[in-house]
């Protein structure tokens, strides 16, 4: 090869370096490095959607398919009203979206009814005999919640807002700390606390709904779908955070650990189930302050965060990152909400209360 032809090469491959590098920007942690990419933008969800096409390869799962069939060219608005794009921010949420438009869609909140969640009748789920209303996939908030990226920034919170995890050797100190929780947990007087943790882990209402007096004589269905709503939408905050810093979770950390339920394929920090469940409890006790089952409503989310440490697929760090993630989005989420609180305040004050 000529010293000419050595020399192309080089400018060549330099100017693939330098493509790269201005696809995305360097972040500089501690002693990693590393390449995130720029955010990609779409005009409309069918752009969007399309874009999810894409990443399947076109092999869509059924779930996605029978979404897409039922939605058809009715979805075609513009999602940010302001600039006619819709830009997912921070360059992580697009892959979480690919992730969370199918596996927290059919994991979190229609796990166990994702034969019927897309059909027009589609009206509960049963959970130890009661029927808590369910949703179907909530369009309007979710353009309400991208509306919001810029004036909350709730997908690029800053350190000092929302920390990353602690050092590497406070996560195993605090690992080691499930091991009693593990063996506790193996004791015949835990039944109920592994009951718990099983129906927990499809993010069922019922540890958020009976706290509130709602029961099979009165089932709440407003404030069950504002709940829903807002598990679906922490969803995709949360697996958002989770990719950004990417903590092992606690089994990794300590190998002394068994998990009493499947570990899920996302990263450990912050606690979705924590930040989704003191969510629930900011936003109910924001939209109905007078409820006196708010305090207990708070009491429930601990439960069901601890039982997640207590199922050794959280250490306490993870819980605390999620609480405080639940207290930076709630303020939002009284926005995106607006709707569906007056429609809350009705059902528990009463239809006379307004007029």
């Amino acid at each position: 090869m000529t010293e000419e032809c050595e020399q192309h090469k080089e400018i060549e491959c330099e100017t693939e370096i330098v493509e790269i590098l201005k696809l995305g920007w360097l972040l500089v942690d501690n002693d990693r490095l590393s390449l995130r990419k720029t955010p990609p933008v779409y005009n409309s969800l069918s752009e969007f959607i399309g874009a999810i096409v894409e990443f399947f390869e076109g092999n869509i799962p059924s779930d996605l398919n029978a979404l897409f069939e039922a939605l058809g060219d009715a979805i075609n608005p513009r999602v940010n009203d302001r600039n006619s794009t819709f830009s997912v921010g921070g360059g992580l949420l697009h892959k979480s979206l690919h992730k969370s438009l199918h596996k927290s869609l059919h994991k979190s909140l229609h796990k166990s009814l994702h034969k019927s969640v897309y059909s027009a009748g589609a009206t509960g789920l049963t959970t130890r005999g009661i029927d808590w209303p369910t949703i179907e996939v909530p369009w309007r908030e979710l353009d309400r919640l991208f509306n919001l990226r810029e004036e909350f920034g709730w997908d690029c919170f800053p350190p000092d807002v929302l920390p990353p995890p602690p050092a590497v050797q406070v996560r195993l100190d605090e690992a080691i700390t499930l091991i009693d929780l593990q063996n506790a947990l193996r004791e015949p007087n835990q039944e109920y606390r592994r009951e718990r943790i099983r129906i927990e882990a499809s993010n069922d209402l019922t540890a958020f709904m009976l706290p509130l007096g709602a029961d099979v004589a009165t089932p709440g269905g407003q404030t069950a779908v504002m709940f829903q709503t807002i598990l679906w939408l922490g969803s995709l905050i949360g697996l958002l955070y989770k990719e950004r810093f990417n903590a092992p979770r606690p089994h990794i950390l300590n190998s002394k650990l068994e998990p009493f339920i499947p570990v899920p394929a996302f990263s450990s920090y912050p606690s979705n189930h924590a930040f989704q469940s003191f969510l629930i409890a900011e936003v109910f006790t924001r939209a109905v302050p007078e409820h006196p089952g708010g305090e207990a409503l708070f009491f429930a989310a601990q439960e069901v965060a601890e039982n997640r440490e207590h199922a050794g697929l959280h250490i306490p760090s993870d819980t605390k990152g999620g609480q405080l993630l639940a207290r930076l989005c709630a303020p939002m989420f009284e926005i995106i909400l607006e709707d569906q609180i007056r429609d809350v305040r009705a059902e528990w004050l009463g239809e006379d209360y307004f007029s």
